[in-house]
């Protein structure tokens, strides 16, 4: 996914297993705090946030420098971000769920449960485009659909009823299951499947049935535009001519949200 804007960072470690006599790792846990702290500084990053992981269990998590420099809020393991393209994991999940209930098959076209996707297939000798192929990231579709979403300073994402009357304009750029292509339009469409199916909104569906049964309560399927300059981090551009980054506005992902609309933090 093209990242034309800075979220602050986020780290989640995962640490390979270890046994029952594991040694103690608060020196490594410091030597890590003090690395992240000067790349911070390095790269005038604003803040961090960082969580270390082993299998199910939180080892340590910090915050460094600042949620939002205006006012002056520290970064903490409790601030939330962006995930961006995380996002696609909950979409694949929502997939699979719907799989494993009988509601679809992997190797279903599209165009079976999307009747108005009819994106030109330019090549002729192409298999159809699955929903295997979109979660693989080979379906031949484009990385993104025909909308500058990803270009400042608005950051316009469509909704999912634009992309629904572009999609005669689209074209494949290789045939399907044949070429790796990552794509957030294929991800969206997939987002699109799971209310089909469902019959609910793709963010409601998440919610109930993955991010309330696993009681995660600090990620969400969009952007809390009401906990800006409190829990929310600032999002922050890129470093300008004078060294520089100025502060952005939050962006709503609306039918790109099931490719990266997500937001969480790193507990």
């Amino acid at each position: 996914m093209k990242k034309s804007l800075l979220l602050f960072v986020s780290f989640a470690f995962v640490l390979p297993s270890f046994s029952q006599e594991a040694p103690d790792l608060k020196d490594a846990f410091r030597l890590l705090e003090v690395w992240l702290d000067a790349q911070k500084d390095y790269e005038k990053i604003p803040g961090i946030s960082v969580a270390i992981v082993r299998d199910q269990d939180l080892l340590w998590s910090e915050g460094l420098g600042l949620a939002d420099i205006e006012s002056g809020n520290d970064a903490a393991p409790s601030t939330i971000y962006s995930i961006c393209s995380i996002s696609k994991l909950f979409t694949a999940i929502s997939i699979m769920q719907l799989r494993d209930e009988g509601k679809l098959s992997l190797e279903d076209e599209v165009i079976k449960h999307l009747p108005w996707f009819t994106i030109k297939q330019t090549y002729q000798g192409s298999g159809p485009i699955t929903l295997r192929s979109l979660l693989t990231h080979s379906s031949g579709l484009p990385r993104q659909s025909n909308f500058p979403y990803w270009t400042g300073p608005d950051f316009d994402f469509p909704e999912m009823e634009a992309i629904r009357k572009q999609m005669d304009s689209l074209e494949t750029l290789y045939p399907a299951s044949t070429y790796f292509q990552y794509s957030n339009f294929g991800l969206a469409i997939l987002g699109a499947v799971v209310e089909s199916i469902s019959g609910m909104s793709y963010e409601d569906y998440v919610s109930k049935n993955i991010l309330d049964v696993l009681d995660l309560k600090d990620t969400r399927p969009f952007m809390p535009a009401d906990l800006l300059k409190a829990q929310l981090a600032t999002g922050y551009s890129a470093i300008t001519r004078s060294g520089t980054r100025y502060a952005m506005d939050p962006f709503f992902t609306k039918g790109i949200t099931a490719a990266a609309g997500f937001t969480s933090t790193v507990e």
